[in-house]
């Protein structure tokens, strides 16, 4: 049995342990409140006993904070040392804490999600010359020369033009040839040949014809 003593104020028997009456909270020892903290020399007893005492649920309450606290940052300082800064995901950190019976509570901390990779950009294909032959730059000659109607559509990122070559079967009776500051296109039809400049020195994204109409993609840097 453990010794008991009488409180001074209230005259509740309580035991000798204590620094203080867990009825009226009166302290036996006005050193020990300076010197050893929240319960006098006792401070450290086992959670067993401090949860018999009526009064005690602060003190465990913040005994558990304390406990927590501490194990938050030694868990933290070692997962920044084992996670560089620069692949953690911005969204933030994942906390997890987990208890088993009367053990000290584990706190993990880990970052959410992979880290995000970065894929390379898609550099732009270039697209080869299209240049006549010897043998279809004397059709052209031969032809009727006209300059075709022209549709300028300019887009955020490129610029179309749509080029209308009525009589035009096929991209290999067309030539298109990017000069220096500017680019030359020239076609061959059954009665009639064209030919256009475009004044513009823009890389050449993309081009099709179909139906008797060109469609020249030139890309604009941002």
């Amino acid at each position: 049995m453990f010794k008991k003593k009488k409180c001074e104020k209230c005259g509740k028997k309580i035991e000798e342990k204590y620094s203080f009456c867990p009825y009226c909270g009166n302290r036996e020892d006005s050193e020990n409140e300076t010197d050893f903290g929240m319960l006098g020399k006792n401070d450290f007893m086992s959670i067993a006993d401090e949860i018999k005492l009526p009064m005690g649920f602060n003190a465990l309450f913040n005994s558990l904070v304390k406990n927590l606290s501490k194990e938050f940052d030694a868990q933290l300082k070692e997962n920044m040392k084992e996670q560089k800064p620069e692949k953690m995901k911005k969204d933030g950190i994942s906390i997890s804490i987990s208890t088993f019976g009367n053990g000290a509570p584990r706190i993990k901390v880990s970052p959410m999600g992979n880290p995000q990779k970065t894929e390379p950009e898609k550099s732009t294909e270039k697209i080869k010359k299209n240049v006549f032959t010897a043998e279809k730059i004397k059709r052209f000659s031969e032809l009727e020369r006209e300059e075709p109607k022209t549709n300028i559509r300019r887009l955020s990122n490129k610029i179309i033009y749509e080029i209308e070559m009525p009589d035009v079967k096929s991209a290999e009776d067309v030539s298109i040839a990017k000069l220096e500051n500017s680019i030359e296109i020239k076609a061959i039809g059954k009665k009639k040949a064209y030919a256009k400049i475009i004044p513009i020195s823009l890389p050449i994204k993309n081009y099709n014809l179909s139906e008797g109409k060109l469609t020249l993609e030139l890309s604009i840097k941002n």
